[in-house]
């Protein structure tokens, strides 16, 4: 077999296990988490912070995945994240309080912190000469799984059950670490031991005024739209919206975010990254005032709509902005 086919049979393989991967752990959460917290009598702040756990896991996580790879070699660290996937949605059966749950979320946590940073660094491996396009395409595979999944969690949730969802939430988990378990590549022999240089480098970008402002920016993004994953479905269940339909805001969120971001991101080399950034936030705030002032479906299909506009804009350019660091 020719090198070529090697590699075009190995980035299938991992866009597969990123499919996979990205729409079990999607499915988990957006919107199954907070429904069926609140399904156990959990308050709004447990569940906050039960939402949360993942994240600061997954931020701990993501630190140290990328320095573990080149320690011990990008398959054993994709096994190992595929063993989270597989096995982290049966978990969600046996919770019945808020500690177990916060520690399920954690473990789940552990599986894309580690599973996107390696699998962008095979990527980046196996292709040399076009990059930038093999590691654009294997992210279109993981938002296809992202775009499916609150949608169709929202469908298994409407005909069955929260513990249907999560089975197939583990089904799909499992398809993940299969695919990852029958990758066809071959670690180089001797790989760095030491990640002291690139946390060096690491510090010395963390520490500029450029930097912080730009994180800033991102951090008070997510923040709207990891508060709106969590509390949004509670919301709009006490309006009486069925679960499917609660999905499909997710969804259409996600949607025109990726339809937008190509726009957004032309529209910055054009004008400027501060001055996108600014339309986006402006945007995104109309689009909050939207979904906490409106109370139909279609009124709060529309805002979020609004704020996944802002969304786009604003992550589109801070990225772009990142690439000159």
């Amino acid at each position: 077999m020719t090198a070529r086919a090697r590699f075009s049979r190995a980035f299938l393989a991992l866009s597969l296990s990123g499919f996979f991967a990205i729409l079990s752990s999607t499915m988990s959460k957006s919107p199954t988490l907070p429904l069926f917290a609140q399904s156990l009598g959990l308050s709004e702040a447990e569940i906050g912070l039960i939402a949360a756990t993942s994240t600061i896991v997954g931020i701990a996580v993501n630190f140290a995945a990328g320095a573990l790879s080149d320690m011990y070699g990008r398959k054993k660290l994709l096994a190992a994240s595929g063993i989270f996937f597989a096995s982290a949605p049966f978990l969600y059966l046996a919770t019945v309080n808020a500690w177990q749950l916060a520690l399920v979320r954690a473990y789940h946590g552990i599986a894309t912190a580690t599973f996107t940073p390696v699998a962008i660094a095979l990527t980046a491996d196996m292709y040399e000469s076009k990059r930038g396009e093999m590691i654009g395409f294997f992210s279109s595979a993981t938002m296809v799984g992202r775009l499916i999944a609150p949608i169709l969690a929202g469908a298994i949730l409407s005909l069955a059950g929260f513990g249907e969802a999560y089975l197939v939430c583990g089904g799909m988990g499992v398809v993940a670490l299969v695919s990852m378990l029958i990758l066809p590549v071959s670690e180089p022999s001797e790989r760095s031991r030491s990640p002291n240089k690139a946390a060096r480098e690491a510090f010395r970008v963390l520490i500029r005024g450029d930097v912080v402002a730009a994180s800033i920016v991102m951090a008070v993004t997510y923040f709207a739209m990891q508060g709106l994953e969590t509390f949004l479905p509670i919301y709009m269940m006490g309006l009486g919206v069925e679960a499917w339909l609660i999905g499909a805001v997710f969804t259409i969120q996600l949607l025109v975010m990726m339809l937008l971001k190509p726009y957004a991101g032309r529209l910055s080399d054009k004008v400027g990254r501060i001055k996108v950034t600014t339309i986006g936030l402006m945007v995104s705030a109309f689009g909050l005032i939207g979904i906490g002032l409106l109370r139909s479906y279609f009124e709060l299909v529309l805002s979020i709509s609004v704020f996944a506009i802002g969304a786009a804009f604003t992550t589109a350019s801070i990225l772009l902005w990142s690439q000159s660091w």
